[in-house]
C-alpha cells in the first residue's frame, strides 16, 4: 500500500507514520522539514509547506496513493488544494478532524455520549480552529472523486504532546499541595483520547471499505470527573488525594488568574468506530501513567499560571479550612 502522511513530524503524527512503516507499507511525508524524526531517512520525504496550496498541488499532481492521511488541514483551502492534486488517483482520504466540529452545547448538556451526528457543520460564529476543521469536513464530502473517512478526536494526550495541557495538572500533583478543582454543575467529565489510539484508529480504516463515507469519533473507553482524573494521576505519582473542589463561581471571583485545563463537559460515542472497525482503546490507566512520566522527564517550563503556585496553595488552604464559606 502506497501511504502519503501530510503532517507527520509531530505528535500522533509520528506514531500514525511508524504504524504504517511497522505494516510495511511504502510511506511518502509531506512536510515543511523543520522536524527531523528519525524515519525521516527511511521514508520518502516530499518537502513543502501545506498552505502553500499552489506549491502542494504542484508537488502531487503527477501522484497516486492508496491512502492520503491529511493531519494537517486547518482550512476549507487546505482540502480543496487536495482534490485539485490528485483528482480521482486517491484509493482512500483519511481527515483528521476535531471534536471541537460539535456545537457548544448551552445550559445544560445532555447527559448521553454525542454521537457523530450531533455535529451541524454549518455552524459558524465560535473559534476560527472549530469553524475551519467544519469547513474542512464539508469540503471533504462534497467531493466525489475518492473515499473519505473522517476522524474526530476530542483532547489527545500522549508521551510528546506539543500542547501540553496536560502539564498543568501533572506539575501541581507532582509538588504534593493541593489542586484547586471547579465545582459546577453539571460536573467536567470527559473522554480524551490517547495518541497512540488515533494511530491505530488510522490503521484500522485506511483502505477498509467499511470506512468509506463514514465519519468517527476516535476517544477512550472511561469516562472521567476532572476530581477523578486528578486523582488518577495523584496515584500515579504515589501522592495522597490532592482535590479541593471549590465552587467555580469562587475561583472566578479569587482567582482569576486560575485557568485549569479540561474543565468542561465533552463524552463523545465511539459506538460506530468500533462496530465498523474493531477499534478497541488503551486502557486509560495504561497510557496516563506513560504520559504523566514522559512530561516529568521532559524538562519542560513551568505550567501556565505556575508562578501564582502559593496563592492556589493558599486559596485551597483557606477553602479547606472553611468550606461552609464555599
Amino acid at each position: 500500500m502506497r501511504v502519503l502522511i501530510v503532517g507527520g513530524t509531530s505528535f500522533f503524527g509520528k506514531l500514525i507514520v511508524r504504524a504504517f512503516l511497522d505494516r510495511g507499507n511504502q510511506v511518502s511525508v509531506y512536510t515543511r522539514g523543520r522536524r527531523r524524526p528519525d524515519f525521516l531517512d527511511v521514508v520518502e520525504h516530499l518537502r513543502g509547506d501545506r498552505t502553500d496550496h499552489a506549491g502542494f498541488v504542484r508537488a502531487l499532481s503527477d501522484r497516486s496513493f492508496d491512502v492520503v492521511v491529511d493531519n494537517i488541514a486547518f482550512l476549507r483551502p487546505d482540502v480543496e488544494a487536495t482534490v485539485r492534486a490528485f483528482g480521482g488517483r486517491i484509493g482512500h482520504y483519511i481527515l483528521t478532524s476535531s471534536g471541537s466540529v460539535y456545537p457548544r452545547f448551552s445550559a445544560r448538556p445532555p447527559f448521553q455520549p454525542i454521537v457523530e451526528e450531533a455535529a451541524d457543520l454549518s455552524l459558524r460564529g465560535d473559534d476560527d480552529y472549530s469553524e475551519g476543521k467544519r469547513t474542512c469536513e464539508q469540503a471533504a464530502l462534497e467531493q466525489n472523486l475518492f473515499p473519505v473517512t473522517i476522524i474526530r478526536p476530542p483532547i489527545v494526550q500522549g508521551p510528546e504532546d506539543p500542547s501540553r495541557r496536560g502539564w498543568f495538572w501533572y506539575q501541581r500533583i507532582a509538588d504534593g499541595g493541593p489542586v484547586l478543582v471547579p465545582l459546577r454543575s453539571p460536573s467536567s467529565v470527559w473522554r480524551q483520547a490517547c495518541s497512540r489510539d488515533i494511530a491505530a484508529a488510522v490503521l484500522l480504516a485506511a483502505g477498509n471499505p467499511a470506512a468509506f463515507g463514514k465519519t468517527y469519533n476516535i476517544a477512550g473507553d472511561e469516562i472521567l470527573t476532572l476530581e477523578d482524573f486528578a486523582r488518577l494521576v495523584a496515584d500515579i505519582l504515589e501522592k495522597g488525594d490532592p482535590v479541593v473542589s471549590v465552587p467555580a463561581a469562587v475561583l472566578k471571583r479569587d482567582a482569576p488568574w486560575y485557568r485549569p485545563t479540561f474543565a468542561h463537559w465533552f463524552v463523545m460515542d465511539t459506538t460506530k468506530v468500533k462496530a465498523d472497525l474493531g477499534f478497541a482503546p488503551i486502557p486509560l490507566p495504561q497510557w496516563l501513567a506513560e504520559t504523566v512520566r514522559w512530561h516529568l522527564a521532559a524538562a519542560l517550563p513551568p505550567a501556565e499560571g505556575y508562578d501564582r503556585r502559593g496563592a492556589e496553595i493558599a486559596l485551597a488552604r483557606r477553602a479547606q479550612a472553611a468550606p461552609q464559606d464555599a
